[in-house]
């Protein structure tokens, strides 16, 4: 059998796994849950008015299709124990004798926790653009952009939590360094070069800003009125700058992952 049906085989079975858990469908309900409250809040509370703004397409999708907190939670919840479980409770012993490689196992499970977050992410983008055909009778361009920029993000923390679960012993303490670490080591870092005047436009908190920055309307404007938001949106993240970062990180933490597996032994 070829390294590659051997990774098809991986990812298979693991992402039965990924489906079979409670924590997905949990993940589908929050999320629907998520979106049609924020749907309800935008036209109950008629934000466009309390903004001044005209409610167009545009600031609407900015609202219920800015993601990224979606796409953190739900890459942290299928990835976080997704290498330290078979190291915690010694499952490794089983699996890793296998005649497959340990890059092609990580890779296998990356591919399954992608493709579990991408369906949540689908899900919600898919409720918002009804709601945007419904209320507005058309979508904006930006939308695709925006998609596309909130699976990167979810690569870019899916890769945070594979070297956190290659690194650590138990899958809580991978779980929670992750969620430490992209929602508040982040933020503390690029807060503060913010409030020392420079764009962080590399950190990839800053860089997930830009799903609602991918539809033409300045996020000063949509968020710039909102209580301790201001500073956050000082600068626009651009799209494809913020792809790019994302990318990169998204890459390089991704092979620190799998070089940290390759090298970690079953005690």
């Amino acid at each position: 059998m070829s390294e590659f049906e051997k990774l098809k085989t991986v990812t298979r079975y693991e992402l039965l796994k990924q489906f079979r858990r409670r924590r997905f469908y949990g993940a589908l309900a929050i999320t629907v849950i998520a979106v049609i409250l924020t749907i309800g809040l935008y036209k109950g509370l008629d934000l466009p008015r309390q903004m001044g703004a005209p409610d167009t397409p545009e600031l609407f999708a900015i609202f219920v299709t800015s993601m990224s907190t979606i796409a953190i939670l739900g890459a942290v919840f299928f990835a976080g124990d997704a290498i330290a479980s078979e190291f915690e409770r010694k499952t490794g012993y089983i699996l890793f004798p296998n005649p497959v490689r340990r890059i092609t196992l990580v890779a296998g499970k990356y591919i399954a926790c992608f493709i579990a977050t991408a369906a949540i992410l689908a899900l919600a983008y898919l409720i918002s653009t009804g709601a945007l055909l419904g209320f507005y009778r058309r979508l904006p361009g930006g939308i695709l952009g925006s998609f596309a920029i909130a699976l990167m993000l979810a690569c870019c923390v899916l890769s945070i939590a594979f070297t956190f679960s290659s690194l650590l012993k138990g899958s809580m303490g991978a779980t929670i360094a992750t969620l430490l670490t992209f929602m508040l080591i982040f933020p503390i870092i690029s807060t503060s070069l913010s409030y020392a005047g420079y764009a962080p436009w590399f950190m990839p908190d800053y860089a997930g800003d830009a799903v609602a920055n991918t539809y033409g309307v300045p996020l000063q404007q949509a968020f710039g009125g909102m209580p301790g938001q201001r500073l956050r949106f000082k600068w626009n993240p651009e799209p494809t700058l913020s792809f790019l970062v994302l990318l990169t990180y998204a890459v390089i933490l991704f092979q620190l992952s799998i070089w940290v597996t390759k090298r970690r032994e079953m005690i």
